[in-house]
């Protein structure tokens, strides 16, 4: 079965098991039962086993399916906690501390999943395409690599040209560029505009070059364009992680005060009726 046919093949029973949750929300509301009841049971429990792939990842020993069929079951269980969510505020704002508290974190969980699986699945095709593969954590000796370069092309301009054109362009434009990484949201949008207002200020002082001045500008050019390529693979594989930051620690926040707001329900109500 091929990747497209098996999103298909989700997608149809996801969306089945969506609708019926509806019907049945309807039907139980329809009966003079407290609905609301139901879809917060439901909605709990689905929680709790999208919270679960976590857990999967650190259980990598055990014969319990495999991490894609996992995170595709998680994907798809995420879409319908989204249609519980709604059936459970009636598709209205919520009111008071905690129910409007929930539905802050339980949009934050359900967007910056949604972002996720953008990002996964855009994000490594594109780095697999420009420049050689880079360790996240590698960045910085990379990054300090190049700098080192850059100033020692500086450095070599005013000893071997006599001259200060290159030292007082690497001042006024590249060296802020070379210090850390640079034009992150560009980057995300696919965007060079950084890089080519750089190579322009490059190129707009050639014809105040000697022959000697042009060779060293050619090389820290190089260079220009290689931190690129560095901070294109440092934005898009800080994107890859950082999501992850916000989604699980919100996750589990959710799931806590979710337990609390269940427990001072059932306190007031008696329970399902």
């Amino acid at each position: 079965m091929t990747l497209a046919t098996r999103r298909r093949r989700n997608t149809i029973i996801a969306a089945a098991l969506a609708i019926g949750l509806f019907g049945a929300h309807q039907a139980y509301d329809a009966a003079l039962y407290d609905a609301a009841f139901l879809s917060g049971w439901i909605l709990f429990i689905s929680m709790l086993l999208l919270a679960s792939l976590n857990l999967r990842k650190k259980l990598t020993m055990l014969p319990i399916g495999s991490s894609a069929t996992w995170l595709q079951f998680h994907i798809y269980l995420g879409w319908i906690a989204i249609v519980l969510f709604g059936l459970h505020i009636n598709w209205r704002l919520p009111n008071g501390f905690i129910e409007v508290t929930l539905a802050i974190l339980f949009v934050a969980v359900a967007g910056t999943g949604i972002l996720g699986i953008f990002v996964s699945r855009t994000l490594p095709k594109r780095l697999t395409r420009r420049g050689e593969e880079v360790i996240l954590e590698r960045v910085p000796d990379f990054l300090s690599k190049i700098r080192d370069e850059a100033e020692q092309v500086v450095i070599r301009s005013a000893a071997e040209a006599n001259s200060y054109t290159i030292r007082d362009l690497y001042s006024e434009h590249l060296h802020s560029y070379f210090m850390k990484p640079q034009n992150y949201f560009q980057h995300l949008i696919a965007s060079n505009h950084g890089l080519f207002t750089l190579l322009n200020e490059i190129d707009s002082i050639d014809r105040y070059l000697n022959a000697r001045e042009r060779e060293l500008i050619s090389e820290l050019r190089l260079l220009v364009v290689k931190k690129d390529d560095l901070d294109f693979h440092y934005a898009l594989q800080t994107t890859l992680k950082a999501w992850l930051l916000v989604h699980i620690p919100a996750t589990f926040a959710l799931l806590t005060l979710a337990a609390l707001h269940l427990v001072v329900v059932h306190a007031f109500s008696g329970g399902i009726g």
